[in-house]
C-alpha cells in the first residue's frame, strides 16, 4: 500500500494523466491505494491548483481520486464478468484503462443513477453525487499496473438508450381501487415473477406501495421473501427497502 505519510518539501509530481483530468474539470484529491484518506473523503477533492500542490508534495507517493459534476462512470469490472462491450455504446468516450485490465468509461450525466447497470453482471456505475474513481496516472494497489488513457476523447452524452439500465428508479404514487388482499398478493406475485435486471426496480416499487398502504409488517416480509426467493442478493433487498421507506416518507 502506498504510504501517506509527511514527505519532505520539493519538485510537485502530479502523472500527467492526472493533470489532463484536472484539466477537464475534475476535482482531485490524493489516495491511498484507492481509499480516499483525508477528512471528508472525495467530499474533499478540489479544483485549486495550489491546494493540489502541496497535496503532491506532502504525499509523493499517492494515488490519486477524482470526480465531475455532470459526469458518470460506467465501471468494468472483469474479475467479476463485466464486459462494457455487451452494452453495443456505439459512441466514442473518454474511457480509461484500469489497473486490472478492465475500464472507466465516462459520460455527461446529471441525473441520478443505480449503483450497477440493469442486468448486465460486472458494471458498477459511478456517480459524483456518491462517489469517485481512480485516476488515469494512478497505479493498481494490488496489481501494480498503471490505470492509462485509453481513448482520449470529449466526454460524451450517455446515450439514451442507456437510461433504462443507468437511471435510478423512479416513485410515482398511483392510486387503486382493488381490494387490500387482492393488492398485497399482486405485489407479492409480481416481485416473486421478476427476473434479471428487473428484480431490484420490482422489488424497490413493490416496498413503494406496501409502505404506501401503511407498511404493515406482514406485508413487508412477504414481499421480502418473494424477492429474496427470486435470487436477489439479501444486501440489495435491504437496500430497496430502505430506499422505498425513505422515498414514501419524504413523498408523505
Amino acid at each position: 500500500m502506498r504510504s501517506t505519510r509527511r514527505q519532505p518539501e520539493g519538485r510537485v509530481v502530479i502523472p500527467q494523466e492526472t493533470i489532463a483530468m484536472l484539466d477537464r474539470g475534475f476535482a482531485i484529491g490524493p489516495l491511498q491505494g484507492k481509499r480516499a484518506f483525508l477528512p471528508g473523503g472525495f467530499h474533499s477533492f478540489t479544483t485549486d491548483r495550489d491546494a493540489i500542490a502541496a497535496q503532491a508534495r506532502r504525499y509523493r507517493d499517492c494515488n490519486w481520486g477524482g470526480t465531475c459534476e455532470g459526469v458518470l462512470q460506467l465501471d468494468e469490472d472483469v474479475r467479476n464478468g463485466g464486459d462494457l462491450d455487451a452494452l453495443k455504446i456505439g459512441v466514442r468516450t473518454l474511457t480509461v484503462r484500469t489497473g486490472t485490465g478492465g475500464r472507466h468509461m465516462y459520460f455527461a450525466y446529471a441525473g441520478a443513477v443505480r449503483g450497477k447497470v440493469a442486468g448486465v453482471p460486472g458494471i458498477d456505475i459511478k456517480s459524483w453525487r456518491t462517489g469517485y474513481v481512480v485516476m488515469p496516472g494512478s497505479r493498481h494497489p494490488d496489481t501494480g499496473e498503471l490505470y492509462k488513457i485509453e481513448v482520449d476523447a470529449d466526454i460524451a452524452p450517455l446515450p439514451e438508450k442507456l437510461l433504462p439500465l443507468v437511471a435510478a428508479p423512479r416513485y410515482e404514487p398511483r392510486p387503486t381501487v382493488a381490494s387490500p388482499e387482492r393488492r398485497s398478493n399482486g405485489l407479492v406475485d409480481k416481485v416473486a415473477g421478476a427476473t434479471g435486471g428487473g428484480r431490484n426496480a420490482i422489488t424497490f416499487w413493490a416496498f413503494c406501495r406496501a409502505f404506501e398502504r401503511g407498511g404493515e409488517q406482514s406485508l413487508l416480509v412477504a414481499i421480502r421473501s418473494a424477492a429474496l426467493g427470486t435470487g436477489l442478493p439479501e444486501r440489495e433487498v435491504e437496500t430497496c427497502l430502505r430506499s422505498a421507506r425513505r422515498t414514501v416518507g419524504s413523498a408523505a
